[in-house]
């Protein structure tokens, strides 16, 4: 990685502004067989894809003495004063993948993201990919989806020492459907090339429900280490599991069995609830277990647990009554599609004229203000996955 901050633009021109995306992500099987306390031992295996939901990093050059970091999110202000000892620790990963791509002046960055911190889609690892995205076209490179990963990883696991896996930095990386296999000496990426017929079923099927509660996955998570590590059989034998069930899940995916893929998502949760304490409460049961009695054929928590979102697969003529069931506990619906795109750069603007990946003001301008969704009933209440 470079050592200095200073951009380096292509054809002599220095980049001002740079609008930076990375996905969020759903997984459909074999979470929790990433985290290192089980993968370096077994081997883990996760089924996952992206969605249409984000995180943005919005940096735009100038004579700045430091390097001032700001989060819509959290509505807080980060500066790497020097002379200061006063650090804002909900932004130590920005300002960590800052540190390791020798970002410390020069440069302002923005983040925002359309859901809230905490709630099992991968947030924290789109923000580093995204983050780390906006840095290098800032400093001229260009990075693959490996070393975005990698880096990301890096730093979140070794650099700031949280007990989490690696998945949510290769989903956000490499976008789409894939099959990640996580082992000792690397990790393995098979893309998943479903039809669009097979895409346009699975988002029509799938929902997200959000539960109106955060959670901070480090404890849940890191139970799970120390259970995995211990040797505990109850938790062993429900990853053992849990990863047996990527097959399946796989073929089911790529034969549009919906039904199948419903009945292997409730298998899959029963699992998950035994590997920790803490991944289910009684309002989440009222919650499934109504969304079922409903018409969903299966469903989860997304992440590791305890709050977040609901993922709920259900027959697309069932989501009326799956929302009627749900709205009065007073979860939301978000709308989403699938995602075939991994990390990548919106925009970079060079003394006036605007480069960019693919220009997409839309969902740019939709990440900066507010979301219906959060603040008020969906838009799309009782509607499939996908926005209409």
């Amino acid at each position: 990685m470079p050592s200095s901050g200073s951009p380096a633009g292509v054809d002599g021109g220095e980049p001002s502004l740079i609008i930076a995306r990375a996905p969020l992500r759903i997984s459909f099987a074999g979470g929790g067989t990433d985290l290192p306390a089980y993968y370096e031992q077994y081997g883990g295996l996760v089924l996952s894809t992206t969605i249409t939901r984000s995180v943005y990093a919005v940096l735009s050059a100038g004579d700045y003495e430091h390097l001032h970091i700001t989060s819509s999110n959290y509505r807080t202000v980060y500066m790497n004063d020097p002379n200061s000892d006063a650090h804002d620790e909900r932004l130590a990963l920005p300002w960590a993948v800052a540190q390791a791509m020798g970002l410390e002046r020069g440069a302002s960055v923005l983040l925002t993201a359309e859901v809230p911190a905490g709630t099992g889609l991968g947030s924290s690892s789109a923000q580093a990919a995204a983050l780390i995205m906006a840095i290098a076209a800032f400093q001229g490179q260009s990075l693959p989806p490996l070393e975005v990963a990698e880096l990301a990883a890096r730093i979140e696991i070794v650099r700031l020492g949280q007990p989490i896996g690696k998945q949510d930095q290769y989903a956000t990386a490499y976008g789409g459907i894939n099959a990640f296999e996580f082992r000792a000496d690397g990790v393995g990426v098979t893309p998943i090339a479903a039809p669009d017929e097979v895409r346009r079923g699975l988002e029509s099927h799938l929902a997200l429900y959000f539960t109106g509660s955060t959670r901070q996955a480090g404890s849940i998570l890191q139970e799970q280490r120390v259970r995995t590590a211990s040797g505990e059989a109850r938790t062993i034998e429900s990853l053992h599991a849990i990863k047996e069930g990527v097959a399946p899940m796989r073929a089911a995916l790529e034969a549009g069995d919906y039904t199948t893929m419903g009945a292997l998502l409730h298998e899959g949760w029963a699992l998950k609830r035994r590997v920790s304490s803490g991944i289910s409460t009684s309002a989440i049961d009222t919650a499934y277990t109504a969304a079922r009695q409903a018409g969903a054929l299966g469903g989860k928590i997304t992440g590791a647990g305890g709050g977040g979102f609901l993922l709920l697969l259900a027959p697309p003529d069932a989501h009326a009554a799956v929302n009627a069931a749900l709205t009065p506990l007073g979860l939301r619906h978000m709308p989403f599609a699938l995602e075939p795109r991994g990390a990548h750069t919106l925009v970079v603007e060079r003394h006036g004229s605007s480069l960019g990946d693919e220009p997409d003001p839309g969902p740019t301008a939709a990440a900066l203000t507010p979301d219906p969704w959060l603040t008020g009933p969906s838009a799309a209440a009782g509607g499939p996955a996908h926005s209409p």
